[in-house]
Formats: structure tokens, sequence, C-alpha cells
């Protein structure tokens, strides 16, 4: 028995919270002493509290969830241009295997890309156009250009909704928000780990109870996370068919 993997980075603001806020309300039930994760709860609290009030600041800001929605929007074609290309690597025909194969180099190079924070990966996107359009002969032989097109117009539409509408005060609401997240996620992976860690030199039946209650919680976000998936791939295949 351990705990549970879960895609924190995927989860909503609002549902990181409410997770995080579950955990909170598990060690506290059961004691931080029990668990034996006095140090790392004392270090856990006070970054929940930071990002409750980043969340409150987020939720207050209409245009940071504007941005939020044209960052995510600009993830789809990049994300589908990866998997398509990974797709063609068993080609037939070993001219379109051979190119896919280079370009799947560049994007493994680039495979965090949607995962950094606005700034970051605007200058990744850079970057990466650049190395994708100095390999546009294969590219062209795999019959992406328009991929690629879309990647820049995305990424261009994400450029000026920022630069048209974003103030100071919703710039360092965004970052805040971001910043909260990672913060309370380092410390829930050092509650995580140590609990683990016990479970493997002790056995779980000390922590099952924990274990059992979080990893419930774990199992439902994850389905969420996978329903919330499915729906965006079944609407991406509407659009095409269009």
């Amino acid at each position: 028995m351990e705990i549970k993997k879960i895609h924190l980075m995927i989860l909503q603001n609002e549902e990181h919270f409410r997770f995080m806020t579950y955990v909170d309300e598990a060690i506290i039930e059961l004691g931080p002493d029990a668990l034996a994760v006095p140090v790392q709860y004392a270090a856990f609290k006070p970054e929940l509290s930071n990002e409750r009030i980043a969340l409150d600041q987020v939720q207050k800001s209409v245009f940071t969830k504007k941005l939020d929605a044209a960052d995510a929007v600009r993830d789809i074609p990049i994300r589908g241009f990866m998997k398509v290309v990974k797709g063609m690597l068993h080609h037939f025909n070993p001219m379109i295997s051979d190119a896919a194969y280079t370009v799947d180099v560049i994007n493994e190079s680039f495979s965090d890309i949607t995962r950094l924070s606005d700034d970051k990966q605007s200058a990744a996107t850079v970057s990466y156009l650049d190395a994708i359009k100095a390999s546009f002969a294969n590219v062209s032989t795999l019959g992406l250009t328009d991929w690629v097109t879309e990647i820049e117009a995305k990424e261009n539409d994400f450029l000026a909704l920022q630069k048209s509408s974003l103030s100071e005060e919703d710039a360092k609401t965004t970052l805040t928000m971001k910043q909260a997240r990672r913060n309370t996620d380092v410390q829930y992976y050092s509650i995580v780990d140590r609990v683990n860690a016990f479970i493997t030199i002790e056995g779980d039946a000390r922590f099952a109870p924990f274990v059992t209650r979080l990893n419930n919680r774990i199992d439902s976000f994850n389905l969420a996370i996978a329903q919330r998936k499915g729906r965006r791939e079944s609407e991406d295949k509407k659009s095409e068919a269009k």
C-alpha cells in the first residue's frame, strides 16, 4: 500500500485547492504525529493558507480567467501536433517515418512546454517554432504544415490578449497563484514521500486509514481529469469533422 499518484498540474485552481484542503483535513483528523509528519505538516499548512489567498485573488480577476482560457487553447495544437507526429513514427513509408523521427526528436526536447508558466511557455514556444521551421522540409513531408501554422496563430492570439489587457495587478495575481500552487505541491509531496517511506519500513497498519481515505479521493479526482480529457478529445474530433 502507498499513496497513489495524482496529476496536480492538470487540476484546475479550485480543484487543486479542494484536494489540498481534503489532505489537510485528513491529516488533522488522524494527527500529524501519528502519521510521522509533524515537521512536514507544519510547512504544508502555511502554504495552503497562501494558496487560499491567491485563489481568492484569481477568482476576482476576470482577465485571469480569459488568459487561462487562451493559455489552454494555445496548448491544444501543440499537444495535437506532437501526438500526430508520434503516431507517424511507424508509418509504412520509410521516408515518412524518417521525417517523423526527426520531428519527434524536436518535440521530445520541448515535451514539457505546455506545463511551463505563461511567460516561460511563450519564450519556449519561440524556440520550439524556430526548431520546427528549421526542419520544415520534414514537416512538409508529413503533411503537417497547417499544424505549425495553427500553433503560431494560437500563440499570437495569446500574446495579443496578454499585451492588450494585462495590468500589473493581474500579472501579480496570475504569478501568485501559480507560485502558491507550486509551493503547496512541494510540501504535499514531502508528506507523501515520508508516509510512503514509513510504509516501506514499518508496514501499512499505522497508515492504512489515512492512505485509504486519501487514495479514494485521489481516484475521484483522477476520474474527473480523465472524463474532462475525454470530453475535450470528443469535442476536438467533432471540430475536425466539421
